[in-house]
């Protein structure tokens, strides 16, 4: 069994592929598992009603960083491997005076005009006390932004090292200075949270940007500019959709029920959510093999087997997550009042299982290089679920949350796997030029 063990090692030790999944993998799912070890601990320390505002105003700065990022890590993945190093320097400068450019044009005339408080007049049908949550709001939107830009660019640049530092002190300086701060505060925890939380990691995210600047040359190219467009903007415009649709649910729900249901649900969104976060560290790691395959047959036919085991992966993870969560009900280590969340999480595990799996189908529009075709696809699907949303969630609150969301996620897979089928067909007998570029999957 020992020998075993160290063949095993070495394997992974000598095999880079398996050796950069390891380490990344292994991180990444250490940051975000820290979500849901540490929810019980957040869960006894704020109240129902604050775990549910707390919950949306989170979701509702997730689901705006990835947009604020105007699909510039599209760009960032895809041209950085093509140029040479002192043009690669002025890549990252255009992309990053084109990132921090949009983020003045929108954000400053929001904020100078008052417009943000219309915005959450709009969101919340309860009232909330958004004057004190407004600076905070302010530095989560752009320090999550500029995250995930960081973030893009330390994957694409294979600095894996770096990865994983960013990481761990994200997760334990970032949650060990929020949980002390929230066990001996006493006021607004909602605010409390906010503001030491995004504090943290705007510092951490200005610590580690200065390696990054470092590698940037201070020279405007509007040719440059122009082909850095011309990748992000369809990415843009279809992350537009997919941020209407991607909330939807949340806002109707909150406009149905109040918050304390919100709390339940956002919970096991969360908590099933584990699937995502492991299908989007997998495909850091994945893509840059998917892509380099010249033989198009031989490639769906991985990709198919790829998929079954990642099926009986998740439906295992699913099991055992379900079960963790009835023993912590149990035990008061999540408290009885979200007992109702044992429920929903099946079927949103089960909507969980089908976009990993439109995940890996969805990678072929790149593969054909086909992603105006691809954001037509999901942006036309993202309508049909919204729309699903605005009819079933006023109707039958949570429920129609949930068969909105398993509707949506099976008109996806299944018009996305008739396309690229289609694609596949067409493609398969041909040589297909490979995409040599690392992709990484916005969080």
């Amino acid at each position: 069994m020992f020998d075993k063990s160290k063949n095993i090692y070495a394997l992974i030790c000598n095999n880079q592929v398996a050796s950069r999944f390891t380490k990344v993998f292994s991180v990444d799912i250490l940051v975000k598992g820290s979500t849901f070890l540490l929810l019980p601990v957040y869960l006894h320390l704020m109240t129902q009603n604050e775990v549910g505002v707390f919950n949306y105003l989170y979701a509702f700065v997730q689901t705006i960083s990835v947009l604020l990022s105007f699909g510039l890590y599209t760009a960032q993945s895809k041209l950085y491997h093509d140029y040479t190093e002192n043009k690669r320097k002025e890549l990252l400068f255009s992309i990053n005076f084109i990132f921090i450019s949009f983020l003045i044009v929108v954000l400053v005339p929001i904020y100078i005009f008052g417009l943000d408080f219309k915005a959450i007049n709009f969101l919340f049908d309860h009232p909330i006390p958004y004057h004190l949550y407004r600076f905070p709001l302010l530095l989560a939107f752009i320090s999550s932004a500029g995250s995930f830009m960081l973030f893009n660019f330390l994957l694409t640049s294979e600095n894996i090292k770096r990865v994983q530092m960013y990481n761990l002190f994200r997760l334990f300086l970032s949650n060990g200075v929020v949980i002390a701060i929230l066990y001996f505060s006493k006021g607004d925890k909602v605010f409390t949270r906010l503001c030491s939380y995004y504090l943290c990691e705007t510092l951490l995210w200005l610590l580690f940007s200065i390696s990054y600047v470092k590698e940037f040359k201070f020279a405007f190219s509007s040719k440059l500019i122009k082909v850095i467009l011309s990748y992000s903007l369809p990415i843009f415009l279809l992350a537009i959709l997919a941020t209407v649709q991607g909330f939807s649910d949340k806002f109707f729900i909150q406009q149905k029920t109040d918050m304390s249901v919100m709390a339940v649900y956002t919970l096991g969104v969360t908590i099933a959510s584990v699937c995502s976060l492991i299908i989007m560290s997998f495909q850091n790691i994945w893509l840059p093999i998917f892509l380099k395959e010249k033989n198009v047959e031989a490639n769906f036919k991985r990709t198919q087997k790829m998929i079954k085991i990642i099926v009986v992966i998740f439906f295992i993870i699913a099991l055992l997550m379900i079960a963790s969560v009835k023993i912590a009900l149990i035990f008061n280590i999540i408290p009885v009042i979200y007992e109702k969340v044992i429920v929903i999480l099946p079927f949103l595990f089960l909507s969980q299982i089908l976009l990993a799996v439109n995940a890996m189908f969805g990678n072929y529009f790149l593969y054909f290089g086909k992603m105006k075709l691809g954001s037509i696809t999901g942006g036309c699907v993202y309508i049909i679920s919204f729309v699903l949303n605005f009819w079933l969630i006023p109707r039958y609150g949570v429920n129609g949350a949930i068969i909105a969301l398993l509707l949506g996620n099976i008109i996806l897979l299944i018009t996305v796997y008739a396309v690229v089928k289609r694609l596949y067909r067409k493609n398969k007998n041909l040589k297909h030029e490979p995409v040599d570029h690392t992709i990484v999957v916005p969080e």
